[in-house]
């Protein structure tokens, strides 16, 4: 993908510069599988389909911390028995390993910012899910990032936004006060007045009711 390599030169690996940035920074030399040859990846790719079948079938869960615990006890027990192919145990082999420490949290955190585009309803996309901000800020570009389970966005330097990371794709997270000051300033109607509308009753009648506005075009 482009986001890696940008192409070849003489069977040589154009590596993408950010990419190349990235891992000189984070410390780790960058490798890529020969061209239609999915054979030299198969060991890695057979991990994703052996925690399908094992982990999976079958567990149930609360949320996403009591996935991720489940998760983390099942890698230490399967981790903690011999190896099928190897017969030596996993976790006794990366003690072994004598990795290196990850660079300092500023380094870190300098690529945890991405770029996005505030929608005119004043929301940002973020893994599937809306997040609010000021509707001052419709339209711009902001940076966002995940921070200990928090989204912040930033405009600059200046904090927009902060709100709990959800998971449910397709939700939108509204952001209090968010179309504070809209009609004041002439602006049009919030794009969604229900999020901020907290006691609408809305009157029910019975269908003849309409039928008799619409000289029965309703049953038409």
């Amino acid at each position: 993908m482009k986001t890696v390599v940008t192409g070849r030169e003489a069977g040589k690996v154009i590596w993408n510069t950010q990419f190349a940035d990235f891992a000189v920074e984070m410390g780790f030399v960058p490798k890529v599988c020969r061209v239609r040859t999915p054979q030299t990846k198969g060991k890695v790719e057979r991990l994703v389909r052996y925690v399908k079948e094992n982990f999976f079938p079958g567990r149930s869960f609360v949320d996403l911390e009591d996935l991720n615990r489940q998760a983390i006890a099942w890698c230490k027990s399967v981790d903690s028995r011999p190896h099928g192919t190897t017969c030596e145990i996993p976790l006794q082999k990366l003690a072994q390993e004598e990795l290196f420490s990850l660079p300092s949290q500023e380094i870190q955190d300098r690529y945890r910012w991405e770029t996005r585009t505030v929608t005119r309803d004043g929301l940002v996309s973020f893994d599937g899910i809306r997040y609010g901000v000021p509707w001052q800020y419709s339209g711009k570009e902001v940076q966002v990032r995940a921070v200990k389970g928090q989204l912040e966005i930033y405009y600059g330097e200046i904090l927009l936004a902060q709100h709990q990371l959800q998971y449910h794709t397709g939700k939108i997270v509204w952001l209090p006060g968010q179309y504070k000051g809209l009609a004041e300033r002439k602006g049009i109607a919030a794009p969604y007045p229900a999020a901020h509308q907290q006691d609408v009753r809305v009157e029910v009648r019975s269908l003849h009711f309409y039928d008799s506005l619409l000289g029965g075009a309703a049953h038409g």
